[in-house]
């Protein structure tokens, strides 16, 4: 009699892969294995990073190489110090596109090499590297740049295309009669004005001051929707941030409770690091909970977040504060919102084994 337990296709792969050791996440999901995930989404990024160039300037290109050359430098150090084989899952080359893009355009040479150093080895290795880290390493490392660099860190530089970029000296100086406008759309709105349609386009497309690889909403949003349909993120938490920005920028309009108009919703939404943030960095697999309620809170989280530190904060942003922040509360929601076990206790709402 045959054993077709032994015949089968699954009893195969499980001999081949019985001694290997179990990698940390993402695992295999859908034949998708860890490099063909980044690979998506370093291809997801791509145009944005490209199109940074345009905007401010080939000395960006040169910002995105110095945090390439580091990320691989840190990575192949402490495999060696740790003596540890080389894992080449292209994780750290996210890390170092995120972290650049995250600078501003004016950001000196050394900027990257302390963030990109800091992330990879600090924020990832330390925890034990790829799948393990509870921090977004490139929100890491910009976090250590704006404690040590913090005047330098919110510079604003202005697009002058093709490949060319105006001077935070000179955005500073500029007046209502110049060309250049002094003030990113997100000042405009935290003044109490409200932004053009022309200043809406051009916040959409990337005309508009910002850090290097935040400013064009459309490049980010078309490589989201190319990362969902590639099953890669999952739409729901950009979604929930995008919606929970957008509510509460209409009920805090700039006259009173309910008074926010369309161009602050949008504004809000496309301008500064949300969709960076929202996209790319808040659906890091790591640092965020592992299942679709935590999700949902996670995301709900972060929007509610934006929102108290752009109305009410110093600053005019507050993504990668916000992510950061809910990266710390992940474990606690993890455990107390965990999927419940077959055959443990009552079925409950969505599945999950509420803790108390």
């Amino acid at each position: 009699m045959p054993d077709y337990y032994q015949d089968s296709a699954s009893e195969k792969i499980f001999q081949q892969r019985k001694n290997q050791e179990t990698p940390p996440n993402p695992h295999i999901r859908d034949n998708n294995e860890t490099v063909k995930i980044m690979g998506a989404v370093i291809l997801a990024l791509l145009p944005a990073v490209l199109f940074s160039g345009y905007l401010f300037g080939f000395k960006v290109y040169g910002l995105f190489l110095i945090g390439l050359a580091t990320a691989f430098a840190a990575d192949i150090g402490w495999s060696f110090l740790v003596k540890r084989p080389i894992r080449f899952d292209l994780s750290i080359v996210i890390t170092a596109l995120l972290l650049t893009m995250n600078l501003p355009p004016s950001a000196p040479w050394y900027f990257p090499v302390i963030g990109v150093a800091f992330a990879v080895i600090i924020v990832k290795e330390f925890f034990g590297g790829i799948g393990y880290n509870f921090l977004n390493p490139a929100l890491g490392g910009r976090a250590l740049l704006i404690g040590l660099f913090y005047n330098q860190m919110f510079l604003i530089s202005w697009p002058d295309p093709p490949f060319g970029s105006i001077s935070p000296d000179v955005v500073s100086q500029a007046t209502a009669n110049d060309v250049v406008s002094g003030a990113t759309p997100l000042a405009v709105m935290k003044a109490g004005d409200t932004l053009s349609n022309q200043e809406l386009w051009d916040a959409f497309l990337g005309f508009t001051g910002g850090r290097v690889g935040e400013t064009s909403a459309l490049l980010l949003l078309l490589g989201g929707i190319f990362l969902v349909w590639r099953k890669i993120i999952s739409p729901r938490i950009p979604l929930i941030i995008f919606a929970t920005i957008g509510v509460f920028a209409f009920i805090l309009g700039p006259e009173g409770l309910f008074t926010g108009t369309w161009q602050h919703v949008i504004g809000h939404i496309i301008s500064g690091g949300a969709m960076l943030g929202a996209i790319y960095m808040a659906t890091d697999y790591a640092s965020t909970p592992g299942t679709k309620a935590g999700e949902n809170l996670f995301a709900l989280g972060v929007g509610l977040l934006v929102v108290l530190f752009r109305f009410y904060g110093f600053t005019n942003e507050g993504m990668s504060y916000a992510i950061l922040i809910m990266n710390c509360f992940t474990p606690l929601i993890d455990r107390f919102l965990r999927l419940r076990i077959l055959g443990e206790g009552k079925p409950t709402l969505f599945n999950l084994k509420i803790m108390r």
